[in-house]
């Protein structure tokens, strides 16, 4: 991997040149060097702090009987920040950020792990806004079930066939109530907003 990187960091002038390129070498460039997470793990605080216990924003609602999201826990999401740099582009550390679910909050600088509570599939939307000098981006994730993709990943070298068959048993035996969700890393490509 790491020729790779080298090779694809010392070429990158001419790749970005063509098209189709122009989308995915953030993308490939992303995966060769990662900043150390050196701070601990941001815990967001709930837009309701009287509804919630912790960070189960539904927990008071839940107690009264109301039909509210199971809490499962909590989950931790990465959250990471790419733009440019003194060297081209790259991930880029100092980031000022803030997850927003509608739900709860928080405000950190990249890298960072950022614990969220885990509602399963009922978890909400999240959304990083990040700034720093003229570069700002955002992004939106939401969980993905990570139960159906273990079971896909099975279907990987089984041939067309065998694909179709595990996706039919994958479809029937998807269950949001028992499934594993959680949230994908997050990355934020940050752009020059000073033109």
């Amino acid at each position: 991997m790491g020729k790779f990187c080298s090779f694809m960091s010392s070429y990158k002038d001419k790749i970005e040149m063509k098209p189709k390129f122009k989308l995915i070498l953030p993308l490939i460039l992303m995966g060769c060097a990662q900043a150390q997470i050196n701070t601990p793990p941001i815990t967001v605080t709930p837009n309701d702090r009287a509804g919630a216990v912790g960070v189960d924003v539904y927990a008071r609602a839940r107690s009264q009987g109301n039909p509210v999201p199971r809490f499962r826990g909590q989950d931790t999401v990465q959250v990471r920040a790419f733009g440019q740099g003194e060297n081209g582009r790259a991930e880029l550390t100092g980031v000022s950020c803030k997850l927003d679910s509608g739900l709860y909050t928080a405000s950190f600088a990249t890298p960072a792990n950022v614990v969220v509570p885990d509602y399963g599939a009922n978890s909400p939307a999240l959304f990083v806004r990040c700034e720093i000098g003229t570069q700002s981006g955002s992004s939106t994730v939401n969980v993905v079930n990570v139960t159906a993709q273990q079971r896909q990943s099975g279907a990987i070298g089984t041939g067309l066939l065998g694909a179709i068959i595990i996706g039919a048993v994958n479809a029937a035996a998807t269950d949001n109530e028992t499934d594993d969700f959680a949230y994908p890393p997050i990355t934020v490509q940050l752009r020059d907003t000073s033109d």
